[in-house]
This record gives structure tokens, sequence and C-alpha cells, in this order.
């Protein structure tokens, strides 16, 4: 049972660490910023194991480089729509060298958190011991 914790765990840290450098590279590639302005809002709904259904609400953007018009949509989500005003602005983050690669303020940390968890899931999972 213990060779299984350290698998899993050691997956846990492996997947972290993947996720940590890749929102790193990602934050560093894109550091060319920019005002964009929010387009519309994009409803996305969950249901959970006891049938309750949530509904998680993400900002439509465009934004202008070098007179050139992208699209994009923020990851991260909000759990009431008026948070988020159409017609508002927001902060992007872009790839000026390749300029539709972008992300919005609270993005570009979303991956490394993500990655923190699952090393603390990882962590737990190789130094517990079962019986």
């Amino acid at each position: 049972m213990e060779s299984t914790n350290i698998l899993i765990g050691a997956g846990f840290i492996g997947v972290g660490l993947l996720l940590i450098v890749l929102g790193v590279r990602k934050n560093k590639r894109c550091s060319g910023r920019t005002v964009g302005r929010i387009t519309g809002v994009r409803e996305y709904q969950e249901t959970d194991d006891e049938g309750f259904n949530h509904y998680f609400y993400y900002p439509q953007f465009e934004y202008v480089v070098n007179g050139q018009i992208y699209h994009g949509e923020g990851n991260k989500g909000y759990s009431k729509s008026n948070k988020i005003q159409i017609g508002g602005n927001i902060k992007v983050y872009y790839n000026p060298q390749k300029s539709n690669e972008s992300f919005t303020k609270g993005d570009g940390c979303i991956m490394p958190f993500i990655g923190i968890m699952l090393i603390i899931v990882g962590v737990i999972f190789v130094t517990s011991l079962n019986g």
C-alpha cells in the first residue's frame, strides 16, 4: 500500500511541477500589456454529484496589437454574471511574438497555483502511512 501512495504522490508532484513550469513560461512569454474591451460573457453550467447546478461566467474580450484585433476568453470564471461588465475594460497580457496568445489579470496565476496544490497533495500521499 505504501508503494501505491508513493506512485500516486509522485504522479501528483510531477503534474504539479509541469503546471508550474508551463504557467511561468506563459507568464514570461506574455510580456506585452494592453487594455482590452469586454465583448461578451460565456456561461458554463456544471452539475455536482447531488444534482445541483452551478453556473460560472467567463469574460470574452478583444484587444488590439499593432492595429490587428484579437479575441480571447478569460480562464477565471465568476459565480455572478454581473461581475463582468460588457463594454468595460480588461487588462490583457499578450505574447509580443504571437499576439493571439494572451491572458487576463489573474489568469497567469491559475496554472502555477494548481501546480502548487497538486504538489501539496502529492507530498501528503508520499508521506502518509497506512496502518
